[in-house]
């Protein structure tokens, strides 16, 4: 029986080395000088993973107890970090923004700190109430520049891309003040402040080429009776068929401007797209917009 015992044991032990030495193998194996890169950068973290996201490697590590993330290009070039944060750790701006803010009452289900090659640091909190979630993205002072139903995985931009976009930001805009780069949806979107008001500036990037899309901005309700007639007419209308406006936006594209009403009509949300002249361009559910 002993004997037994003995070479069960053993036979277990077999097979669980068997298993690391899989695993271990089944990891992305990484350059030496992407690698040092990261171990210059992050001397003093445990077990690290890489997996290969487009253009990046991305490094997941733990560190504290916590799970990050860092982007990095082929040749070692470090471009982007997520850390996996608790609420206290936020900057006192960003706290007190949150609690006085919308969503106070919501509870908050993660926290994440973002570094960028460019010296930008921005913090994201995602919260959810029932079956709604939110991601919010604050700046270090407080200032809540995106908050979004739906959201995919943080990605880097490219420091080369980066430099690009702020040339054409500034060209089009030159008194802005840049407050994110991010890539969305296939091209990248910034958000800028601008004349007094927070704007998000999407380019699509096509064969290299960055081009400008639109830049849309939100309509708050007390500037309604400022909008051009036909769109104040088509906002009553709106609201005479029994639909509640819930929010305005302003969209500027070099094939002309128009207004995307968010509405809510029995139970469901839709986007209703209004010419500057009230012409009404088209009607969709809020999810396939």
């Amino acid at each position: 029986m002993k004997k037994f015992v003995f070479w069960a044991m053993m036979t277990l032990g077999v097979v669980g080395l068997q298993s690391c030495d899989k695993d271990d193998d089944d990891r992305l194996q990484v350059s030496a000088n992407l690698q040092e890169a990261f171990d210059t950068r992050y001397p003093n973290v445990s077990r690290v993973d890489w997996e290969q996201k487009g253009q990046f490697y991305e490094a997941e590590f733990a560190d504290n107890g916590y799970e990050n993330k860092a982007w990095f290009t082929p040749d070692g070039v470090w471009v982007m970090t997520e850390y996996d944060i608790p609420f206290a750790q936020l900057p006192q701006a960003v706290q007190d923004a949150f609690k006085t803010g919308a969503y106070a009452s919501w509870r908050v289900d993660d926290v994440d700190k973002i570094e960028k090659t460019d010296a930008s640091v921005i913090y994201v909190i995602e919260v959810e109430s029932g079956e709604k979630e939110y991601e919010l993205t604050y700046l270090e002072d407080g200032t809540l520049i995106r908050e979004e139903a739906e959201w995919g995985e943080h990605t880097p931009v490219a420091p080369g891309q980066t430099s690009e976009v702020k040339e054409l930001v500034k060209t089009k805009y030159p008194q802005a003040v840049i407050l994110d780069i991010e890539e969305e949806k296939g091209g990248i979107e910034v958000e800028i402040r601008d004349g007094g008001r927070q704007k998000e500036v999407y380019y699509k990037l096509a064969d290299g080429v960055l081009s400008w899309i639109h830049t849309t901005y939100e309509i708050e309700e007390r500037e309604y009776s400022t909008l051009p007639e036909g769109v104040r007419q088509a906002l009553a209308d709106l609201s005479g068929s029994g639909m509640e406006v819930d929010d305005v936006d302003f969209f500027e594209t070099e094939t002309g401007n128009y207004y995307r009403i968010e509405v809510e009509d029995r139970g469901a949300d839709k986007y209703v797209y209004v010419a500057e002249n009230g012409e009404m361009l088209q009607m969709k559910l809020k999810n396939y917009a």
